[in-house]
């Protein structure tokens, strides 16, 4: 999506078919905003997950979100979506924001690395690399996008069926508590 634009390019899908009234450009100007109206266990099962295809050899994708209006038991943040998929994002637990790395391997989902966060601006970005069969995909943070610090794991990224002809970069915020709450992203850049 661009600053000032009221429709999303066709460049976007949906993971689902999505929740018209959960999610909005108009509500925040300049931003998407994705809200939550509903409890979801489980990222593949969250609705208004919003994606867009990773381009190789290698691709870079970054997002700025504001996370100030999430509530207790929100996750939002960038993903790395097939099968196997690789989350980076802000989850709210005990009233404490948390940069968090998660990992699903073999529809097991684990998480990888955990680190409190005390400001409500924060940037992620993951670096693909399809370069010879090598498919890794790695996630990073920074406070001030400036200075990228990676988090968890690399991904090894596998080719399956179920979902989608290939990896695809996702926008997601979803409830596992309370719903009500939503988190704004600024902008999304690629980088090939």
């Amino acid at each position: 999506y661009k600053k000032g634009q009221e429709k999303l390019a066709l460049v976007w899908q949906w993971n689902h078919n999505p929740d018209n009234t959960l999610w909005s450009l108009k509500d925040r100007k300049g931003f998407l905003r994705l809200k939550t109206g509903r409890i979801d266990n489980n990222f593949v099962l969250a609705r208004n997950t919003l994606t867009q295809r990773t381009i190789g050899p290698t691709s870079s994708a970054s997002v700025l979100v504001d996370v100030s209006q999430m509530k207790e038991g929100d996750f939002a943040g960038l993903s790395a979506l097939q099968r196997d998929y690789g989350l980076v994002g802000v989850k709210v637990e005990d009233g404490q924001k948390s940069i968090v790395m998660i990992k699903n391997d073999k529809d097991k989902s684990s998480e990888i690395q955990r680190i409190p966060l005390n400001q409500n601006k924060i940037y992620f970005r993951i670096d693909c690399d399809f370069t010879n069969k090598k498919d890794e995909a790695n996630f990073f943070y920074s406070l001030d996008e400036k200075v990228w610090k990676p988090i968890g794991e690399t991904l090894k990224m596998k080719y399956t069926i179920p979902h989608f002809m290939g990896y695809r970069f996702g926008l997601f915020n979803y409830a596992t508590k309370n719903t009500g709450g939503y988190a704004d992203f600024d902008w999304f850049r690629i980088k090939h």
